[in-house]
């Protein structure tokens, strides 16, 4: 009796495949050949039919501090639990939401619920069932990660979403990390078939558009789909656009808070601030080009005074190419621009600033 349960024992651990065997199996398993089957990708969200936030995969949203990023969201939210907010549609029936805030206080992160059940007009209990937001910003980053395994496996959402994904580490520029922190996120999100949305600030710099950090760094080379937020603060519009995609990428949109404090579509807002700065840039290049145009105009004419009323095309033209240093094909149609508009006048090959002035001297 005792040696059939050694030999049982013995010949189960024989049984088993090495090392080397089984890494082959897990390898043979994540080939892709041209027979694979692989399920067609389904995007969380659309906007003008684009899709975005492709389940089974990890997305970024970025932005710098207090730029609309939260109020992003919340529009992404309503459009996820109503079916559509302005032109951000759902791409899931009913999907369940788990929304994790590192950052907010307790009643900033309410207002999060609070507005979309304002923005949805839908009923409290419809919300809650539907979406599931957490008040973490008192919890230690060694917690959070266990702490959304175990919130996932209980309430089992499409969509998780991290507005703070900076907490999960003690530092954004500890590569190993950041490195160890997404691996993990992809396998959730591959594991779970779920999408993973990400919240991390860009760089301070303004005109720095990294999300901080290896962190960052990382997280951009695995996401799907990376948006950003931008608001002008002179309108304050916030812009919602697509800095990083692997497929389409999504179409700018934009939102903006009405009078009674609500969240609009300033779709039409944005153009039109835009149509605005066109004009005014147009006016300023115009302006610039009128005040250089000046400048040589009078540089000429002070050059003709300075050879007694009149000069020779020849020599004005290799005057202002001096002066301004251009070519001297430029500078000849300029001085044809001139004499075409009556700014100039040429007589025997001579330029003059005035038709009436002699050519003898």
């Amino acid at each position: 009796m005792g040696n059939t349960i050694v030999n049982d024992i013995v010949g189960a651990a024989l049984s088993q495949p090495t090392e080397v065997e089984q890494r082959r199996k897990d390898l043979a398993l994540m080939r892709v050949a041209s027979g694979t089957e692989v399920p067609p990708e389904v995007p969380a969200l659309t906007v003008d039919g684009v899709g975005l936030f492709a389940l089974g995969d990890i997305h970024g949203l970025k932005g710098k501090q207090k730029c609309g990023k939260t109020t992003a969201l919340k529009v992404c939210l309503a459009a996820w639990l109503k079916g559509s907010q302005f032109r951000v549609m759902t791409g899931l029936d009913e999907p369940r939401i788990l929304y994790m805030d590192t950052e907010q206080k307790r009643s900033d992160v309410k207002l999060i619920v609070t507005d979309v059940i304002r923005m949805t007009a839908l009923p409290a209990d419809y919300v809650d069932d539907h979406l599931q937001v957490y008040a973490l910003r008192r919890r230690d980053f060694n917690l959070l990660l266990d702490d959304m395994r175990l919130l996932i496996g209980d309430y089992q959402p499409q969509v998780v979403i991290v507005d703070g994904i900076v907490e999960f580490v003690a530092s954004f520029n500890d590569e190993s990390m950041a490195k160890q922190l997404i691996h993990e996120l992809l396998c959730i999100s591959e594991e779970r078939r779920l999408a993973m949305v990400c919240v991390l600030h860009t760089n301070k710099a303004d005109d720095d558009h990294n999300m901080r950090g290896h962190l960052g760094t990382m997280l951009a080379q695995k996401a799907g789909t990376v948006l950003e937020c931008k608001k002008d603060r002179g309108s304050g519009v916030i812009t919602v656009t697509c800095s990083d995609a692997r497929h389409a990428e999504m179409p700018d949109w934009s939102i903006m808070f009405a009078e009674e404090g609500s969240i609009a579509d300033a779709d039409e807002r944005h153009r039109q601030a835009l149509e605005q700065r066109r004009i005014d840039l147009q006016q300023r290049r115009q302006e610039a080009q009128a005040e250089k145009q000046k400048e040589r105009l009078d540089y000429a004419l002070l050059a003709i005074r300075d050879h007694g009323g009149s000069i020779s095309r020849k020599q004005l033209t290799e005057i202002l190419v001096k002066k301004f240093e251009v070519s001297r094909q430029t500078i000849s149609g300029i001085i044809s621009g001139w004499l075409n508009d009556k700014l100039l006048f040429e007589s025997d090959g001579n330029i003059q600033s005035s038709p009436d002035i002699a050519l003898a001297f």
